[in-house]
């Protein structure tokens, strides 16, 4: 048995024992996170919109990649953490497992809508998508989306509770299409835009596809290994080495669709390019080669192809935070390249450029957003806790 218990161990990576070392650090963290973001709701609260850099010819920013990114973080990991249920992989093929993917996609959506929210010139007039929606625009189409999604998603956690439940696994299956929508429908939100030329795209709802499972099977790894299977070298590993092959194949799919439009866009040296150019050699920069390439690429790809599992963690915890970068990507190039010639000369004010950089008050509420996230992630994990031991069958 020590032999077996080793080998298992060494196919992981060598896992030890932890203790609490990784949950301390989070929670200072998070201390740290939600202090930051404390002063930046503050400021949001205090001064408007005015403390903000986006403007009227460039309208989102960063709340608004945030929230696409979250919403695409919370399809990705359902599909491939109920998906695993439905189809019975080792590891995830276990309720509690399952009521952990649903907690982390809900603890993904929820800071997604405060962040739009808060984007929002009139937050009190958000009910108005879904008293008086027209279904005809596809933000109206999105809102209900989502919800519809969190509806069904709660009544599978409430499912996974009974043992012999016939409606677990069709609900499941519902919630799994409504998620692969997620992405999709963004891509979608974008492309349908014939205005803007660098989002009227057929690839993109392929991209925000792919950078949603990418994503997703990043922070599903990430979630796993430290809080699910941080002992585990059974069928815990087998869970994390599919999560990390996902995430692998996920990285090799987004930069070769990434590459395939823009090289088709660069390779005429006669075509300009705006959008493009701003990405790869503007303002922008450091956000496509630092940020997207190196952090959320490069060094996550390398640190994937080694056999430790720590490497694998701290190359999913790269993935998930790096690849808001390539909702950035899309949305602020695609905003900051004007329609009318001579529009931004005509006119001149600081909320009537084209060239938008986030200000310190965007990081810091953008801070609270993630701190809203771990502690609605941990909350509910406290609730799963509590309702399995309320619903165990006495001994």
């Amino acid at each position: 048995m020590t032999n077996v218990g080793t080998g298992a161990a060494g196919a992981c990576g060598g896992v030890g024992r932890r203790g609490n070392g990784p949950r301390r650090l989070l929670w200072t963290i998070w201390a740290v996170l939600a202090g930051l973001g404390l002063i930046g709701i503050g400021q949001r609260v205090a001064g408007g919109h005015l403390p903000a850099g986006y403007g009227s010819y460039v309208p989102w920013g960063l709340w608004v990649a945030l929230y696409f990114h979250g919403v695409g973080i919370a399809g990705g990991a359902f599909v491939l953490g109920a998906g695993g249920f439905v189809l019975g992989v080792p590891g995830l093929d276990r309720r509690d497992v399952l009521r952990t993917v649903v907690v982390l996609a809900i603890a993904a959506i929820i800071p997604a809508f405060m962040g739009v929210w808060l984007d929002l010139g009139r937050p009190e007039r958000a009910p108005a998508i879904f008293l008086s929606p027209s279904f005809t625009s596809m933000m109206a189409f999105n809102a209900w989306m989502y919800n519809a999604f969190m509806m069904i998603a709660v009544a599978c956690w409430l499912l996974s509770f009974r043992e012999r439940s016939g409606w677990l696994k069709p609900l499941l299956c519902l919630a799994i299409m409504f998620s692969i929508l997620f992405p999709s429908q963004s891509g979608a939100f974008f492309g349908v835009v014939g205005a803007k030329g660098f989002w009227h795209s057929a690839l993109l709802p392929m991209l925000f596809l792919a950078s949603a499972i990418t994503a997703g099977a990043a922070m599903l790894l990430f979630v796993l290994a430290v809080f699910q299977f941080k002992d585990d070298c059974g069928t815990g590993c087998a869970a994390l080495r599919y999560l990390r092959n996902v995430t692998l194949a996920g990285l090799m799919v987004y930069f070769v669709f990434e590459f395939a439009e823009f090289s088709i866009a660069l390779w005429n040296p006669d075509v300009h390019a705006p959008a493009i150019e701003l990405i790869l050699w503007g303002p922008y920069w450091w956000v496509f080669w630092i940020v997207h390439l190196l952090l959320g690429g490069a060094i996550p790809l390398g640190l994937l192809l080694t056999r430790r599992r720590a490497a694998w963690t701290l190359a999913a915890f790269l993935v998930a935070v790096a690849f808001v970068s390539a909702r950035l990507n899309v949305l602020v190039p695609g905003q900051a390249v004007g329609e009318i010639e001579g529009l931004q000369e005509a006119f001149q004010h600081d909320r009537l450029k084209y060239i938008y950089h986030a200000t310190a008050m965007e990081y810091l509420v953008g801070l609270f957003l993630v701190a809203a996230g771990m502690a609605v992630f941990h909350l509910g994990e406290r609730i799963n806790a509590w309702a399995a031991r309320w619903t165990a069958s006495p001994a």
